[in-house]
């Protein structure tokens, strides 16, 4: 996972932060997706849809409402040294459309998706003669 994250800065936002702050900077980073952070150690991530005015309850206001109001707890996360192959087997065994990466303390350090995963798998059976 190492090389399909090198030199992508980390996006990701605190749980205390506002859901207007999540909601731009995912339209500024052109993401659908941000890790969840406290204390450097992911939490949960927040999803573009979450975000929507449709989807959250009558009255909220997106200025004053934190980002821990609407995330998702349960994330699915796999090491950056993990291969394709095994962070594969874990977006499939848990039904997850991404996966938070990473690194050896547990920092996130990028979000692949599943489409991201399988074009490197590709790329690799490809490549074997």
């Amino acid at each position: 996972m190492r090389e399909l994250v090198l030199g992508v800065e980390t996006r990701q936002i605190s749980s205390s932060a506002m859901l207007c702050e999540a909601a731009d900077r995912m339209r500024a980073w052109g993401t659908t997706v941000l890790p969840v952070v406290e204390d450097r150690r992911v939490v949960g991530v927040v999803v573009e849809g979450a975000l929507t005015p449709a989807s959250l309850p009558s009255g909220v206001d997106p200025r004053l409402t934190p980002v821990r109001s609407v995330m998702t707890w349960e994330v699915a996360c796999c090491s950056q040294e993990d291969g394709v192959e095994r962070a594969m087997g874990i977006a499939e065994n848990r039904h997850a459309p991404w996966l938070v990466v990473l690194d050896c303390c547990g920092a996130a350090v990028g979000v692949l998706s599943v489409e991201d995963l399988v074009s490197k798998a590709t790329e690799h059976s490809s490549a074997k003669p």
